[in-house]
């Protein structure tokens, strides 16, 4: 796939060859600047209840309020951002996020992708991840590794979205082409700060790691099964702010340890069954 042209819908039978053959897609500049702004202003708020949280411990006199938002939390928060952990997920259960998850593009690819409606799925993640931060450094796993219960044969992408640009310096993405193929593999917790599920090295073809660099706008979606993980942010005083967001192929389990409500399904598209509403899903949370 050349990534150097932007994403046109549907996708190209190519495309769908990689999908098949390699578990990913680089799509570029299929999520609107009017969604990730309004991630970003989601994310803003977040960080100004952290900062007003730090003010009132008394552990920071200045809450930078003039400092923009791509380094406000580092700057302010500084080593104490680590103890509001490494994803928000409740906090920024907000219509922005909603809306995100229904950018039209976006929901075009994954339609042909599952080859059904497009249904939601109840994970995602705000990552913030700071300069120098290990708490944040993601080692090499399949998302299906945290799913708990779920069929072998359920798909499950996941689209990481940027909101600043990322290159290998700042702690983009890699994924293992073709690791889908493995199936479900063997987990266990990592011993860094993070704690996150890792694999173990033997199962990483180095042959076949593929760096992710992407601008605003772009997503990178992959099968739930491919192994994948982030690079350590190395360079600049910029956070990298990102998000991850998960759709499902309707009639697959979502996994037993998020599904809580098993009367609840987010069908974000759908030629047959009603479309859920912003109220009713800001009521799951």
């Amino acid at each position: 796939m050349n990534t150097n042209q932007k994403q046109k819908i549907p996708l190209s039978s190519e495309q769908m060859d990689q999908w098949e053959n390699d578990g990913y897609l680089l799509l570029k500049g299929v999520v609107p600047e009017s969604a990730i702004n309004g991630v970003r202003d989601s994310f803003a708020s977040v960080v100004d209840g952290i900062i007003r949280e730090l003010k009132e411990d008394g552990i920071i006199k200045d809450e930078g309020s003039e400092l923009p938002f791509e380094t406000r939390l580092l700057q302010v928060a500084g080593e104490h951002a680590n103890r509001f952990g490494r994803s928000w997920r409740n906090q920024v259960a907000t219509p922005e996020i909603f809306d995100l998850h229904h950018a039209p593009l976006l929901v075009d690819a994954i339609g042909q992708l599952t080859g059904t409606d497009v249904i939601g799925h109840p994970v995602f993640n705000a990552r913030p991840k700071l300069p120098g931060q290990q708490l944040t450094v993601v080692p090499w796993h399949q998302d299906s590794g945290y799913f708990g219960t779920v069929s072998e044969s359920s798909l499950i992408p996941t689209v990481w979205i940027p909101l600043v640009p990322v290159d290998e310096s700042n702690g983009c993405l890699q994924v293992v082409a073709g690791s889908h193929q493995l199936g479900v593999v063997n987990h266990h917790t990592e011993e860094r700060e993070g704690k996150f599920l890792e694999v173990i090295d033997e199962l990483i073809d180095t042959s076949r790691i593929v760096t992710c660099p992407m601008a605003l706008g772009d997503a990178l979606v992959f099968h739930n099964l491919t192994l994948h993980r982030s690079l350590p942010h190395t360079t600049s005083e910029i956070i990298r702010w990102a998000i991850d967001i998960r759709y499902l192929r309707d009639g697959d389990h979502p996994g037993t340890i998020y599904w809580n409500d098993s009367d609840f399904k987010w069908v974000i598209r759908s030629q047959t069954q009603p479309v859920t509403p912003v109220t009713q899903w800001l009521e799951m949370w």
